[in-house]
C-alpha cells in the first residue's frame, strides 16, 4: 500500500464523523494555508480538493514526520505529522519542501484563520511524540499546486480525537461569540420618565408661526326634525379613576406565568461542559437540605421545600418575598 493507492474518501460528515462542523470553515481555512505557503514559495499556490482517511500510527503507508504542536483552544496539548506522497513532486515556485515544512505552513495558516473567526488561536509549540505506536490518525490530503504547475501532495496527520476535539470548541466559541456580541436590551423607562423626556422635548422645540385662520363658513340651518325624533339625553362624562391601589386588575387574572423551581447554581469552563458525560455529578452552590427558590417569568418570589405529592415532585412553600420588594423587582 502506498499514499498515491490508500483508502481516501472525499470531506464529509461519513468520513469527519464527529468532526463534521469543521467543513463550513475549511473554505476559509484553505485560503489561509493556500496564502501562507506563496507567501513562503513566492509562488502563487492553490488547494484541491480535500480528502480524509484513517489508519493507525505504524501502520501508515511510510513514516510520518513530527511537525509542530498546537493546543485546541484550552484542551491538552496535541501533535502533528506529516508525510509526502512520493509519487508527486516536491518543489514549488522551485524550492525544494519537505513534509515537514509544509506541515509548519498549514498549521500557521490555520492558526491565522482560528484568529480571525474565533478571536483565539492554536497556540503552536515544538514537537510531541506520538501517544502509542498504534495510535489511530486522522489523515488530511492536501493537494497542492502551483502557477507552473508544480504539485506535491501533502498527508497532513493528527491524533483521530482532534477533529472532534477542534468542532466541539469551534461551535462553543460561536455561540459565546454571538451572545457577547448580542447586547441585552435595555429596561423599557417608566411611563413618568418617558412622559417628562417627551415634555421637555416639545418645550425645547422652535415654535412654529401659527397659520392665518381659515374663514369658517356660517353654519347652515338644521334641518327640521320628524315629528317622531327627539334629541337624546347623554349623562354627563365622569373623571376615569386613577391606578391607585383599589385598580380592578380582574383583566390580568388569567395571564398565565411560568413557574421555575431552582435548587442551586454554578458556573464551569467549557473544558468540563464538554467532559460531561451520563454519571458525571455537578456540585452546585447549595447545601443539603436547603430551601430551594421559586421563580415566576426568572424573578425569585418565595422559597420552599421538595416534597412527593402522590408520584410526582412539589414545593411546599415557607417563605414569600415582601409585596413591595416584588413589585420593585418586576419594574
Amino acid at each position: 500500500m502506498s499514499w498515491e493507492t490508500f483508502d481516501w474518501k472525499p470531506a464529509d460528515g461519513a468520513s469527519l464523523g464527529a468532526g463534521a462542523s469543521i467543513l463550513p470553515l475549511w473554505p476559509m481555512l484553505r485560503s489561509a494555508i493556500a496564502e501562507g505557503i506563496s507567501a513562503d514559495a513566492l509562488c502563487p499556490v492553490t488547494i484541491g480538493e480535500l480528502s480524509v482517511g484513517h489508519v493507525n500510527y505504524d501502520e501508515a503507508p511510510s513514516r510520518p514526520v513530527p511537525s509542530r504542536s498546537f493546543e485546541l483552544l484550552g484542551t491538552d496539548r496535541r501533535g502533528a505529522w506529516a508525510a509526502l506522497d512520493p509519487s508527486r513532486g516536491d518543489k514549488i515556485g522551485g524550492n525544494v519542501y519537505t513534509a515537514e515544512r509544509l506541515q509548519e505552513l498549514v498549521l500557521e495558516g490555520m492558526d491565522t484563520a482560528f484568529e480571525s473567526i474565533l478571536g483565539e488561536g492554536l497556540n503552536l509549540g515544538g514537537p510531541v511524540e506520538v501517544s502509542a505506536p498504534n495510535a489511530p490518525m486522522l489523515l488530511l490530503r492536501l493537494p497542492i499546486t502551483s502557477v507552473d504547475n508544480e504539485e506535491i501532495v501533502l498527508v497532513s496527520i493528527y491524533d483521530s480525537a482532534v477533529a472532534g476535539e477542534l468542532s466541539a470548541h469551534i461551535v462553543a466559541l460561536q455561540a459565546l461569540s454571538s451572545e457577547a456580541s448580542t447586547p441585552p436590551p435595555a429596561p423599557p423607562a417608566p411611563v413618568a420618565q418617558r412622559t417628562q423626556e417627551f415634555k421637555a422635548a416639545v418645550a425645547s422645540r422652535p415654535a412654529a408661526p401659527a397659520p392665518a385662520p381659515a374663514p369658517v363658513p356660517a353654519p347652515a340651518a338644521p334641518a327640521p326634525l320628524p315629528a317622531n325624533v327627539r334629541p337624546a339625553q347623554l349623562p354627563e362624562l365622569t373623571g376615569s379613576p386613577s391606578a391607585g391601589p383599589g385598580y380592578n386588575i380582574d383583566l390580568l387574572l388569567g395571564v398565565t406565568l411560568q413557574v421555575a423551581v431552582e435548587i442551586g447554581r454554578t458556573t464551569l469552563p467549557i473544558r468540563d461542559v464538554l467532559a460531561l458525560t451520563p454519571g458525571s455529578i455537578i456540585e452546585l452552590d447549595k447545601l443539603a437540605g436547603e430551601k430551594v427558590d421559586i421563580l415566576i417569568n426568572g424573578r425569585p418570589i418565595a422559597q420552599g421545600e421538595v416534597v412527593v405529592v402522590d408520584e410526582n415532585f412539589g414545593v411546599r412553600i415557607t417563605d414569600v418575598v415582601a409585596r413591595q420588594q416584588r413589585l420593585q423587582s418586576g419594574r
